[in-house]
C-alpha cells in the first residue's frame, strides 16, 4: 500500500453523490493519511473528504457488540464528508452538537456531513454498538522531518519497537500513518510528543506491555502531547507522574479494550493544560491521583473543550489515591459527555460509578474543583451525576486511611439532554465527621430535560457534615 500522503484541494467543486450533488464552498485543503497493510477496516463504513477516501481503523471493545471504528483526517476551509454504513442509518445520529457539523441523509446506508472547522465526533447508528468515529484535524504544520536533531521519527507503516524512552528536549514523531505497536517512557524536561499517526498497545496480554503504561510520562517538566491517536491500551493508557507544566491537546484514546485502561491519570501532576481531546474507555476518563512516594500537588490542572466516553465507570474521578500535599484548583469547562457508565450503582456502594466523583482519602483536603459548561447527553439509563463524599480510600498499603475533606467546589451550566426515561442524576453530598466534611458548595444553571435543579429537587440528595451548599438558577 501506498504510505505517502495524499493532499487534495478543491476550489468551488462539486461532489457527485448517489442522491444529487454537494457543494464544497470556495477552498478547501485535505490531507488524508493511508493505513498500513493489514489495518485498515473493510466492509462496514467507508469514508471520503472531498471525494477523497480516508482509510477507517478498528479499535477493541468488550461491550455492545465488540470492536468500534475510527477515521481521521486533516483539513482547512469547508468539506463534504461522505460515509457510506454496511447497516442502515435510518437511526443515525452526530453527537456532539456543538461542532456544527451538519447532516444529509442520502438513502438508507448513505449520509453526508459538512464542517468547516476541526471536529471530534461520534457517528451512531444504532447508539453504542459499533459507531464511527471522525476527527476532522486541523492542518498540521512544522512538521520535523526525519534525520533532524533530537527527533525520534516513525513514518507511515507498522513498527514494533517495543519501549521507546525519550529524555531531555526529545521530540518523538509520529507521522501519519505509522502505527506503532509498542509504548513510550518519558523523562526529563522540554519533551514533545506529536504526529498524525498511532499508538497501539493491542499486541500486550493486559499488565504484561513493554513497560508500565502505554504512554508513560515521568517526573517531566514542560512537556508537550498532541494529536497522536492511543489505541487499545494494555493498562492506564496515558500517565503524567510527577510532573510539572504538561499540554496535552487534540490526543484522542481509543480504548474500552479491558477494565483498567482509564484514558489520562494525572498523577501528582501540576501546571497541566488538557483540551480539545476525545476519551472513549471501559474505565476511567479523567483520573486525578495522589501516589505512593511522591508528596507534589496535584493543582492548577485545565481541562476544557472534550469529549468523553465511559463504558463502565466514571467520567472524573479526582480522588481515591490521595498521597499528595493537596488537590485544588481544578478545573473543567466545555465538556460534552457523550456516553456515561452502562452499571448504574447507588451512592453507599464502594465502587459507585459517577459522571463526576470528588473523592478526598488519606487526610487530604481537596478545594476548589470547578466544573462549568457541561452537557451530558442520557440515554434513558440512570447515573449519578454526582459524588461528593471523603472516603476511606483502600489502595496499596492503605486498608484504612482517614478520609479526607472537600471545599469551595463549583457546579455551573450543567445540561442533561437526550432520552429522559430512568434518569434521575443523584447530586450526592455527604461528609464523614466535623473534620472531614464538605462545604462550600455551589451550584448554579444546572437543569436536566430543560427543567431547573434546585436544593429541593429530588434528585439533590444532602447528608450529614455538610454545610454551605448552595443552588440558584442561571441569570
Amino acid at each position: 500500500m501506498n504510505h505517502v500522503l495524499a493532499a487534495v484541494s478543491c476550489s468551488a467543486a462539486w461532489l457527485v453523490l448517489a442522491q444529487g450533488f454537494v457543494h464544497t464552498p470556495a477552498y478547501a485543503d485535505v490531507t488524508t493519511y493511508s493505513a498500513p497493510a493489514g489495518e485498515a477496516a473493510t466492509g462496514d463504513y467507508a469514508v471520503t473528504v472531498n471525494g477523497k477516501p480516508v482509510d477507517v481503523y478498528t479499535a477493541q471493545s468488550e461491550f455492545f457488540e465488540g470492536d468500534y471504528y475510527f477515521a481521521s483526517f486533516d483539513f482547512s476551509g469547508s468539506v463534504a464528508i461522505r460515509v457510506t454504513s454496511g447497516q442502515p442509518l435510518d437511526n443515525v445520529q452526530v453527537q456532539p452538537d456543538r461542532f456544527d457539523v451538519g447532516m444529509e441523509r442520502n438513502g438508507s446506508n448513505e449520509m453526508t456531513l459538512t464542517a468547516d472547522a476541526p471536529f471530534r465526533i461520534s457517528v451512531e447508528r444504532n447508539g453504542r454498538i459499533k459507531p464511527l468515529l471522525l476527527f476532522g484535524n486541523a492542518r498540521e504544520t512544522d512538521a520535523p522531518r526525519p534525520g533532524d536533531p533530537n527527533v525520534v521519527y516513525f513514518p507511515p507503516g507498522v513498527h514494533r519497537p517495543g519501549k521507546i524512552t525519550l529524555t531531555d528536549n526529545q521530540t518523538l514523531y509520529l507521522a501519519g500513518g505509522a502505527v506503532v505497536k509498542g509504548c513510550v517512557h518519558a523523562t526529563g524536561k522540554n519533551i514533545t510528543i506529536r504526529g498524525r499517526g498511532m499508538l497501539a498497545g493491542e499486541e500486550s496480554p493486559r499488565f504484561k506491555g513493554p513497560g508500565r503504561y502505554l504512554l508513560d510520562c515521568q517526573d517531566c517538566r514542560d512537556i508537550t502531547i498532541r494529536d497522536v491517536i492511543l489505541r487499545n491500551p494494555f493498562g492506564w493508557t496515558f500517565v503524567t507522574w510527577n510532573c510539572d507544566g504538561v499540554l496535552i491537546d487534540n490526543v484522542k484514546v481509543c480504548g474500552s479494550r479491558m477494565i483498567n485502561d482509564d484514558a489520562l491519570d494525572l498523577v501528582n501532576t501540576q501546571n497541566a493544560t488538557i483540551r480539545n481531546c476525545f476519551f472513549r474507555t471501559q474505565d476511567d476518563c479523567i483520573a486525578i491521583k495522589g501516589m505512593a512516594g511522591m508528596t507534589r500537588p496535584c493543582e492548577n490542572i485545565l481541562i476544557e473543550d472534550c469529549q468523553f466516553w465511559t463504558d463502565v465507570a466514571n467520567v472524573f474521578r479526582i480522588g481515591y489515591e490521595c498521597d499528595t500535599a493537596g488537590m485544588r484548583n481544578i478545573r473543567a469547562r466545555n465538556i460534552d459527555v457523550l456516553h456515561y457508565s452502562k452499571n448504574y450503582r447507588p451512592p453507599t456502594q464502594y465502587w459507585a460509578n459517577a459522571i463526576i466523583w470528588l473523592q478526598p482519602s488519606q487526610n487530604m483536603v481537596m478545594e476548589d474543583c470547578h466544573f462549568e459548561d457541561m452537557r451530558v447527553r442520557s440515554s434513558g439509563e440512570d447515573m449519578l451525576m454526582l459524588m461528593a463524599k471523603p472516603m476511606r480510600c483502600r489502595y496499596g498499603g492503605h486498608e484504612n486511611p482517614e478520609p479526607g475533606a472537600l471545599r469551595n467546589c463549583s457546579f455551573k451550566n450543567i445540561r442533561v439532554v437526550g432520552t429522559q426515561g430512568s434518569f434521575h442524576g443523584l447530586l450526592y453530598m455527604l461528609g464523614d465527621g466535623p473534620e472531614h466534611n464538605v462545604s462550600g458548595l455551589q451550584f448554579e444553571g444546572l437543569t436536566y430535560f430543560g427543567q431547573p435543579i434546585r436544593r429541593d429537587s429530588p434528585c439533590v440528595e444532602i447528608g450529614p457534615y455538610t454545610e454551605e451548599i448552595t443552588f440558584r438558577d442561571k441569570d
